[in-house]
């Protein structure tokens, strides 16, 4: 059902898109559109529809400038990195405790890393200005020496300009999709390899959350 009130939604939209386009026609493009008669040129054609594709992409602009930078963080999203020195041998049956880091990082209009400050101040004025992405990289460390011995990173965008709400109460971007949920490693998902590496998950410290900063 969601998926036809999708296509009707872009219809619509896109019926718009061409309205607005014939109106800048009218009032600004006349004279590069319409011939002596004022009929409309083939040239004219051309331009009102570039102008339909504009307007019709207009609200997801600022997605369409982050996708770039944001494929780029999802480089290796959901793959099982081994640390340094390690591998599946020396990792396996294990104790290990998570530690998980993030980091949110704002793509539009200008890339940087928001401070707790910043991140506060967002929630406390419900600023959803901007593209901005959630980078986790979940990581296991040695219960005992308290090294790290394999991460796994996601990427999640959780804001936009005319990014829509769900059931949840969070923002669906249009473009920017979640990156590395599921995790694999050889065509296994996460879960399922851990189990194969039989590593024994225990509690660790009491703060085992980092929010990384610039």
């Amino acid at each position: 059902m969601s998926g036809i009130f999708l296509i009707i939604f872009l219809l619509v939209w896109g019926a718009i898109a061409l309205l607005v386009a014939n109106l800048i026609d009218k009032k600004l493009l006349k004279r590069f559109t319409k011939d002596t008669e004022g009929r409309t040129t083939s040239k004219g054609m051309l331009i009102i529809l570039l102008l339909s594709v504009l307007v019709f992409f207009a609200p997801v602009a600022d997605e369409i400038i982050s996708y770039p930078a944001y494929s780029k963080m999802c480089q290796g999203a959901g793959e099982i990195q081994f640390s340094s020195g390690t591998d599946e041998k020396k990792v396996f049956g294990r104790e290990v405790y998570s530690l998980r880091v993030e980091e949110y990082i704002v793509l539009f209009p200008n890339m940087h890393t928001l401070s707790k400050v910043e991140l506060q101040s967002r929630a406390n004025e419900h600023k959803a200005s901007g593209v901005v992405a959630i980078k986790t990289i979940d990581k296991k460390m040695d219960n005992k020496t308290g090294e790290e011995i394999l991460s796994v990173k996601k990427v999640k965008p959780i804001s936009s300009m005319f990014a829509f709400p769900d059931a949840s109460g969070s923002r669906n971007t249009w473009i920017l999709k979640e990156c590395g949920f599921f995790g694999s490693t050889k065509g296994k998902s996460n879960p399922d390899f851990y189990k194969v590496l039989q590593l024994k998950q225990v509690e660790g410290p009491i703060n085992n959350y980092i929010l990384k900063e610039e």
